[in-house]
């Protein structure tokens, strides 16, 4: 469970898997429905193409046995409902058929849960209700690691869109890193020269700045939104090459090239806008040429 999930609060995640599903089944084949006016029969959602969602956040912390025990009663007593409201959900349905019920929570922290879900699809298929596929009527937990790509969309909806503010990176903190880093600095050193010329200690200095704040902005990433993490990875690990090759075929690389590699990047990248800060998109344009920069061996010849 990733730390953006981690802090959730129960009804919070509720909302969150709401935002998470319309995008995976499209608001067309979703279904939400309210509880104001005498509880949700037991169901969350519905879709179109027969699935039933029960949300559940358990409470943080507590021992695996009562752990247990709280998502076999969620899972039981919602269950129940599915025949103490037969016709209402029926009405309610309007002749779709459910073949598929699911408990979305956190995180399944337990096999066993997967073999209480067989015994209760079975208990609930025996009842022969209107409404349910008994042939093939499954009772399934799910995580939002299910719905991947909706989940980062969902992160991105429900965080306003992730916005890591850039660190002010201090003289000492970049003297300390060249220290610590003498390869990079000097590949940097070495490049920045090539590219700009003589008196190139200013763009020396953005570069490297760019690449402090940049590591930065990865870290919170991991630790915080993993997928997004993960794909902006992938992304980059193909600009990179991208550069390298680019690098290759010129017979010159200056201040024009560094230009074209830019742009490159601000395209690749800018499809993350849905769920980063325009500010951080922009920061990986220029953050990932620094780390090109420093950690490329290849040599710049004018």
């Amino acid at each position: 469970m990733n730390s953006f999930v981690e802090n959730l609060a129960p009804k919070e995640w509720e909302s969150f898997c709401e935002v998470m599903l319309r995008q995976h089944f499209s608001s067309k084949n979703f279904y939400p429905v309210p509880d104001q006016d005498g509880g949700d029969l037991g169901i969350e959602f519905y879709t179109a193409t027969g699935t039933i969602f029960q949300c559940y956040y358990p409470e943080k912390g507590i021992e695996m046995k009562e752990y247990k025990k709280r998502v076999h009663k969620k899972i039981n007593d919602d269950l129940k409902k599915l025949t103490t409201n037969e016709k209402e959900i029926a009405e309610l349905l309007g002749g779709v058929v459910i073949d598929h019920w699911v408990l979305l929570i956190p995180e399944n922290r337990s096999k066993d849960l997967i073999k209480y879900c067989r015994k209760k699809e079975k208990e609930v298929s025996a009842q022969n209700l209107s409404y349910i596929d008994n042939e093939n009527f499954t009772v399934k937990i799910e995580t939002a690691e299910s719905y991947s790509a909706a989940k980062l969309y969902a992160q991105g909806v429900y965080a306003k869109a992730v916005n890591i503010p850039l660190s002010e990176i201090t003289e000492e903190e970049k003297n300390l890193w060249k220290t610590d880093h003498s390869e990079f600095s000097g590949n940097i050193s070495r490049k920045s020269n090539s590219i700009v010329g003589a008196g190139s200690e200013k763009f020396q200095d953005k570069v490297v700045t760019k690449y402090i704040q940049i590591e930065k902005i990865l870290d919170r990433l991991r630790a915080d939104h993993p997928d997004l993490h993960n794909l902006i990875e992938h992304s980059a690990r193909a600009q990179l090459e991208n550069m390298q090759e680019g690098a290759v075929l010129e017979s010159d690389i200056d201040g024009d090239f560094i230009k074209r590699v830019l742009k490159d990047n601000e395209e690749a990248f800018k499809k993350y806008s849905d769920y980063m800060s325009d500010h951080n998109v922009q920061s990986l344009s220029f953050g990932f040429l620094s780390k090109w920069l420093a950690e490329c061996y290849m040599d710049f010849d004018k």
